[in-house]
């Protein structure tokens, strides 16, 4: 159940605000549309987060009602007209399954610190807007998002191709393979929607065809080693994942300090590389510096990293932690009590959804339970749940024993469910 929460006139404030209480670590903003934007939290995939619009009264209503249900709409809209829209009114939203899972997958991308197929990912992206458009009724509304899709879908049809011929002749996992036929299937709609011959989207479809005579196997083999841990050290919320690598270092250059950020391998793009920045901040008091541009270099050991010198000051490296972030993020800088807590989001999501797709590949509890005991050796020692929304150590190591009822466990079912890029990075074909 979502809350009704209004700020009418407040410039840059929503018109309407509809939220839950709950706080939230996971959560990722999509904007659908000028002035409509949903939030999902991915510990809670089954429901919105909030949902937010700018001038309720001109913003599309079968998007609004695509998203929160006719009857929602009908009694936000008469709160509002009879001026009793004040917070704290509760609503009953319809589920929107098909613009929660684009939201999931929106999310996915940025939060997911795994070696993921981007291509893959953004075929994925363009697929689902494509569905929900379907539900909406015919007008520009509908064409944009069909465009969006289509933009998208050739923008990854270069990457879904090579990786697609790479694969032809293997006996793939039913699950991937099901996964795969439904991107192809979505180029192959989307191909409809385009005028004439579009050779980018006809090459995913070239290429399926050849994967697609394979046998299929039931399910995959279990991988010997386990790749290293998804983690990162940045603040989850104002850098993408899959930008930088692990742990930032700071070091002294007599008056200035060098940053080094490892880079995520493979490289991020330029378009997203060339807007990390960075700043020092003060441990103690909070105060942070001036913020400087990072640059992609290689360094002396051979390896891709962003580094930048940045003086100190007359602080002591002792006090300082370096805040990196991206250009365009609006988030504010977290505390260190708060970036801790939201590092450990990242990460035991990363490892929950990648030992979740392993085992739907796998079909294997052995498979599940040796990544999650990995993961729990690598979890401080802590009581209660390890951030907003997430499990405790002991209910992980409760599923590993035996089984747990803790909601976080279904969050990669229905719209939360593995990525196709998910199931292609745990999928080994030798």
């Amino acid at each position: 159940m979502l809350t009704l929460r209004t700020a009418p006139g407040i410039v840059g404030r929503p018109d309407v605000r509809l939220t839950r209480s709950t706080p939230a670590d996971l959560v990722r903003a999509v904007e659908l549309a000028p002035g409509v934007a949903v939030e999902i939290d991915l510990a809670d995939p089954s429901r919105w987060h909030a949902v937010d619009v700018r001038r309720w009264a001109s913003a599309d209503r079968d998007l609004l009602e695509a998203l929160l249900g006719p009857a929602a709409v009908r009694e936000v809209t008469g709160l509002l007209a009879s001026g009793d829209a004040k917070a704290g009114v509760p609503l009953e939203v319809a589920p929107a399954t098909v613009w929660r899972r684009l939201a999931v997958v929106d999310a996915l991308d940025w939060w997911l610190q795994l070696p993921l197929n981007q291509g893959l990912l953004d075929a994925e992206r363009a697929i689902v807007r494509a569905r929900a458009a379907t539900s909406l009724r015919s007008g520009a509304l509908r064409r944009t998002f069909v465009d969006r899709a289509v933009v998208l879908a050739r923008r990854s049809a270069g990457e879904v191709s090579t990786y697609l011929n790479g694969i032809a002749g293997a006996s793939l996992p039913k699950a991937l393979s099901s996964g795969l036929s439904r991107l192809a299937a979505g180029y192959a709609s989307l191909a409809r929607e385009v005028d004439g011959p579009d050779a980018a989207l006809a090459a995913v479809q070239t290429a399926w065809e050849r994967v697609s005579l394979a046998p299929l196997k039931s399910a995959a083999s279990v991988v010997g080693a386990l790749p290293a841990l998804a983690s990162s050290g940045v603040d989850p919320r104002r850098v993408r994942a899959r930008v930088v690598g692990s742990d930032v270092q700071l070091v002294p250059t007599g008056t200035a300090v060098r940053v080094v950020v490892p880079a995520f391998a493979p490289l991020p793009s330029p378009v997203v590389a060339d807007r990390l920045m960075v700043r020092l901040v003060d441990r103690r008091s909070g105060e942070a510096q001036v913020p400087a541009l990072l640059t992609l270099q290689t360094s002396g050991a051979g390896k891709p990293v962003f580094t930048e010198v940045v003086p100190l000051r007359g602080a002591s490296v002792d006090d300082l932690r370096a805040d990196v972030f991206d250009a365009d993020s609006a988030e504010p800088a977290a505390s260190d009590t708060d970036l801790l807590r939201q590092r450990r989001a990242q990460l035991v999501l990363s490892e929950w959804r990648r030992t979740a797709a392993e085992s739907r590949l796998s079909r294997s509890l052995r498979a599940r339970n040796r990544r999650l005991v990995r993961l729990l050796d690598a979890l401080a020692p802590s009581t209660g749940p390890l951030f907003h929304g997430g499990p405790a150590r002991e209910d992980i190591a409760d599923l590993v024993n035996g089984g747990s009822n803790h909601p976080w466990f279904s969050t990669t079912a229905a719209a939360g469910g593995p990525l196709v890029a998910e199931l292609a990075a745990a999928y080994d074909p030798h």
